[in-house]
């Protein structure tokens, strides 16, 4: 009885090791991701499965719920990190916020990443500043992870979402070459 119930272990060992493993199902704001995205011509893109990059996050939104990369899946993305009260961040919110409106019908996404964990911060500084674009708060250990030195700092995510260019502060002079990144980024040049 031993020998035959250690040979059935041994069997069932050797089967389950030819297996592959199984695919973690993905999570709703992935599976919506994964929709296909209008191309040009109005016809759909054949979905794509979200992969993870460096520059992929979560965090909890302003406005309630979450702020999740992927469901950008497919988009480059300008993400500036900000504290309320910086002034750089105040100076750059306009510009940032002007991007925002001439490129979101292109396919830019923009989101403002607050590092502080209080939830009042990006709203105070949303509504002080007119600002539109989706905010996320909490982004501390984020912003480490992005390995900023400060505030603010903006960074251009490709399609995949690969970091693709940064600009360390901010300064007038910055506008013309983060427009000129974006669109390459829209119209599919790197």
């Amino acid at each position: 009885m031993r020998k035959i119930f250690f040979a059935a272990a041994m069997i069932a060992a050797a089967a389950a090791c030819g297996k592959k493993e199984q695919p973690v199902p993905p999570s709703p704001a992935e599976a919506q991701a994964a929709q296909p995205a209008p191309s040009k011509n109005g016809q759909a893109k054949a979905p794509q499965a979200y992969k993870r990059t460096d520059a992929y996050f979560r965090l909890p939104s302003a406005s309630g719920g979450e702020i999740d990369l992927a469901s950008y899946a497919g988009r480059p993305v300008l993400l500036m990190f900000f504290t309320e009260t910086c002034p750089f961040c105040r100076k750059a919110a306009p510009f940032i916020e002007s991007v925002n409106k001439k490129y979101s019908d292109r396919g830019l996404a923009v989101i403002g990443i607050c590092i502080e964990e209080d939830k009042e911060a990006p709203l105070a500084f949303a509504k002080s500043l007119g600002v539109t674009f989706p905010l996320a708060y909490d982004g501390r250990e984020l912003s480490r992870k992005y390995r900023t030195q400060g505030v603010p700092y903006i960074y251009l995510l490709d399609r995949s979402h690969e970091k693709y260019d940064v600009w360390e502060g901010y300064d007038p002079s910055y506008d013309a070459s983060i427009k000129s990144a974006a669109e390459r980024l829209i119209d599919g040049k790197k």
